[in-house]
Parts: structure tokens; sequence; C-alpha cells
């Protein structure tokens, strides 16, 4: 059997499970990596392979048809499924698996740390310091502040729980509310209120047909707190065009991006621009205590699955 490995991290520990590949019949194949594999770069490998482990690769009905008959099994490093058409997978009879919650502290603590360089204008200090200046601009920090979370899931939840550690007062949306419970200090809002209330707008949901774009000019009109938006989610939730023009008028203070709408971001990308934008990599995730146990999870699951058991 053959099994193509599309994440960074399985490939750079798959020798760590050498030895369960070996055992279970198959034979691994690592292609050149820079973040995923779009549907055009996937159908050369369709129809030659019986498993994939599987990154934020462009997964289209057109893909998983190609790889029929021999494709048995797609087993994704982490746990956003968006970019795998759910639905073909399920007529065509190939099972999809994940790690669900698996990145929950890994991202919340990231998003807890763009707070504070946001709010304490720690990145600007950095940077002035490192280029002969001396600055002392006053920050707000988080203490009463408002949070809000999109996506009150794993990662928003403990998001959340962090937040309030630091005295902020914490509200959610989420479309599934009515079967959640609520942030201990504070409340389920809708989309709408959240916007309007806000200091800290943190996006943590996943990407559907439904909030692409959910950050755009209209729902920024929204926002009275001028707040900072935080977006640690999915790149498409925000109208990175949308977020540009909030950022020259002062509409929100700034902005945190773990994600983009392109990635890697282009180097000529006008979100270079801005000393209070906090540029990272798809990154929130990367650490070492949950790569761990989503590395053996992800092997499980497919090694599993191609086994029969």
């Amino acid at each position: 059997m053959k099994v193509l490995i599309l994440n960074p991290v399985m490939q750079r520990d798959l020798h760590l499970f050498e030895n369960r590949f070996i055992e279970a019949g198959i034979q691994t194949i690592c292609p050149p990596l820079k973040q995923f594999l779009t549907e055009a770069e996937l159908l050369p490998f369709m129809g030659t392979v019986d498993g994939v482990i599987a990154g934020d690769d462009e997964f289209s009905r057109r893909v998983l048809q190609a790889g029929l008959p021999r494709l048995k099994v797609i087993s994704k490093w982490g746990v956003g499924l968006d970019s795998i058409d759910l639905e073909a997978a399920k007529e065509m009879g190939i099972p999809v698996f994940n790690s669900p919650g698996a990145f929950a502290i890994a991202v919340a603590e990231v998003a807890l740390g763009y707070m504070l360089m946001l709010s304490r204008h720690l990145s600007i200090v950095d940077s002035a310091v490192r280029g002969g200046a001396w600055p002392k601009p006053e920050g707000e920090g988080l203490r009463g502040k408002i949070l809000g979370i999109v996506g009150y899931g794993a990662i928003g939840k403990a998001v959340g729980e962090r937040a309030a550690a630091f005295g902020m007062i914490v509200n959610a949306f989420d479309v599934m509310s009515a079967q959640m419970t609520a942030p201990t200090t504070g409340r389920f809002l809708s989309f709408e209120e959240l916007c309007d209330t806000s200091d800290h707008i943190c996006l943590c949901c996943n990407l559907t047909d439904q909030n692409y774009h959910l950050i755009d000019d209209a729902s920024i009109r929204l926002m009275k707190n001028n707040p900072y938006i935080i977006n640690v989610g999915r790149g498409p939730l925000v109208d990175e065009e949308s977020l540009i023009r909030a950022l020259h008028s002062g509409d929100i203070q700034g902005a945190a991006l773990d994600v983009y709408e392109v990635e890697p971001l282009p180097s000529g990308s006008e979100l270079n621009s801005f000393s209070n934008l906090i540029l990272g990599s798809h990154n929130a995730n990367n650490m070492t205590s949950a790569n761990s146990k989503v590395n053996v999870n992800t092997v499980n699951n497919l090694i599993d699955s191609l086994t029969g058991k």
C-alpha cells in the first residue's frame, strides 16, 4: 500500500513511525511542501495511493473522484476539515478522520499572546528598540476589557478561560450556542451584538459557506469600540481588503493574523505595511505536546482504517 504524506510536521516526524508503516506494509510518499497542495497539484498523485495524511490540501470532488477506486482513507493531520469535500467523500465511501480539540490549548495561548502584544504595543516597542529608539507607548491592557469570541468550540472555550484569568469579560457567538454552556464571565450574543460591544474580537471558528468574509466592511461598521481583531481560525473569515481599509481609517485599533486568504502571505502584501498588525505564519497550533498527540492519532486513524481495524 502507498500513502501520501502532506503535512510538514508529519513529514518531519515520519521517522518516529517508520516501523509501524513497515509492519503494516505501507510505503510513504513525501512530496515537497510549502503550505498545502492545490487541486492541480494533488491530481497527479490520485489513483496511485491507498491513503493520505492530509494537511489543508484541496481535496475537491474532482480530486476524490480521481483517487478512486484505490483511495481508501484520508486521515487529516489536525482538526479543520473545510478543505475536504466531505459530502463527496461520503458519497464515494472514503472515510475522513481528524483529531478534534487537539490544538485548543496551543492556539489559545497564541491568541492571548496576540492580545497582550496588541494591547501593550509589545511588537512596536521591540521593533523600535532594535532600530535604536526608546519608545514609551501607553497601553490599555486586558483587565476589564470585553472579549468577543466567534466560535465557542474547544479553541474558543480555551481562549475564554485564559482571557477570564486576565480579568476580561468574555462573550461569545456560536451558531450552536443553544446546546452550549455560556462563558462564566459573560454570555452568548448575536454576531451583531458581539461586534457592537467588543474591545477584542477573536475568530476561533471553522470556515463555512455562511461565514466566508465574516469580517468585512459591513461588520466593521458595527464595531463601536474600535476593537482589535485576532484571527486564529481560517484566513477567509476576514476580507483582507476590508481589514486594510479599517486599519487605514482607524475603525479598528489593530489586528493579529495567524492565517490568511492566500498562504504563505505574499511578500508584496499591503498587510506588511502596518505597525499595529501582527503577522503569524499559520503556526498557532505548533506546540510540541499537541503535535505529538496528533501525530499518534493521525497515524492510528490511517493504519487502522487501511488494515480493517
